[in-house]
């Protein structure tokens, strides 16, 4: 059984994947909101990630799950101005999580390395200064298409066929206004935005190569302790880690680009034996 399992990870297509690692600068993030309020801890916690085997920090200081509470973008430039600062004098690339122009504004002026947005960036009128930067762009999909998650009913198989017109659609606007398809990393969305069922993120990490071929561009995925796998495991969000590292794991071995994870130790450490495994 064990030659059989694994003769059947060699047969995978296993790559190193980039690892980003999280940083929530917020009171109300699913499992670990209030944290990382204090700038000191934040940046402690992101040297701590990078020691651990991060590539790069990804920061976030506004909520998006299902019971967020609002976040002015003024608050979220204060949280993260003293994170970014400190990191980039330290050659730390940053990516910033948010979907309010007015942040990526502040972000793009900062040079940061990428830009993170859950609503893939859907505003026309910022795509000039998107196209004049030359930062990456993690445009992700989701079933909301605007706004923070919420619990939404869906089908796997539309969720997957909405995630293929999205990102046609998107990658050719943002084309058109000058910007590089070389800049552009996809997320296809996971948990609840993708809807309240775990099917529907189950069947597109088992179709993310699918995701791949069409689109001949680098994927980002971030399932770390996503309430789908609660739902599988019967876990908190705190207890979730080795749920998140099995999946993390199945997603490298199908050519994932970028892992988005609140554990890059564990990941890290995965991926140094899955790769002696698999050489």
């Amino acid at each position: 059984m064990a030659d059989y399992f694994l003769k059947g990870l060699a047969c995978l297509k296993f790559r190193l994947p980039k690892v980003l690692g999280i940083v929530n600068i917020t009171t109300d993030s699913f499992s670990d909101g209030g944290l990382y309020l204090d700038e000191g801890r934040a940046l402690a916690k992101a040297l701590e990630l990078m020691a651990d085997g991060a590539d790069i920090i990804d920061l976030g200081a506004a909520s998006s799950n299902p019971a967020t509470s609002e976040v002015t973008p003024a608050e979220e430039i204060k949280r993260l101005k003293p994170v970014i600062d400190g990191l980039l004098a330290k050659k730390i690339p940053v990516s910033i999580d948010t979907f309010r122009p007015e942040v990526q504004q502040y972000a793009l002026k900062s040079q940061v390395q990428y830009l993170n947005d859950i609503q893939g960036f859907p505003d026309p009128a910022f795509y000039p200064e998107l196209a004049a930067a030359d930062c990456k762009l993690i445009v992700m999909h989701s079933v909301q298409r605007l706004g923070p998650a919420t619990v939404v009913d869906t089908e796997p198989e539309q969720v997957f066929a909405g995630i293929i017109t999205f990102f046609n659609e998107r990658l050719t606007t943002l084309q058109k206004a000058g910007i590089s398809p070389d800049r552009i990393i996809l997320d296809p969305g996971m948990g609840f935005f993708l809807g309240a069922k775990p099917e529907s993120s189950l069947h597109v990490i088992k179709n993310i190569t699918r995701l791949k071929e069409h689109f001949a561009l680098p994927v980002l995925v971030s399932v770390s302790r996503k309430s789908f796998l609660g739902a599988i495991t019967g876990r908190p969000a705190n207890e979730r880690g080795p749920a998140t590292l099995a999946a993390e794991l199945f997603l490298s071995l199908q050519g994932v680009d970028y892992l988005r994870t609140h554990d890059a130790r564990s990941l890290k450490d995965a991926l140094k034996v899955l790769e002696v495994l698999n050489s």
